[in-house]
């Protein structure tokens, strides 16, 4: 019984990396992330990328994907007040870096639809 418990949560550990690879191959391919040939990001495209990547993953995974802390969580493997948290501090530094580029970040961060 052991054995079969051992390799249900074996399982379970590869599902839960392939998951986070692809999603994180689909949050490199976003347009805020990805290089554009030929053409110069926004502003708001070169703030969002001088974030650090914890940060750019929380925010587009609330911006893009409209996921729920809770859902985060599952994700990140973490907690929903762990991702609170981090989102809270996330949103305040992008803020931040927006206001020092000069960049109005009220319009600038609320995307339709997002919960930013």
């Amino acid at each position: 019984m052991a054995r079969k418990v051992l390799a249900n949560h074996r399982r379970g550990e590869l599902r839960h990396e392939r998951r986070t690879a692809a999603l994180r191959a689909q949050l490199a391919a976003s347009p805020l992330v990805a290089e554009l040939p030929g053409e110069e990001p926004s502003q708001l495209g070169q703030v969002f990328r001088a974030l650090p990547e914890g940060d750019r993953e929380l925010l587009a995974l609330v911006a893009w994907e409209r996921l729920s802390p809770g859902e985060i969580a599952k994700v990140l493997g973490t907690s929903a007040n762990v991702v609170r948290v981090r989102l809270y501090r996330a949103r305040r530094r992008f803020a931040r870096r927006l206001a020092e580029a000069g960049v109005h970040h009220s319009r600038a961060v609320a995307f339709e639809g997002s919960r930013l």
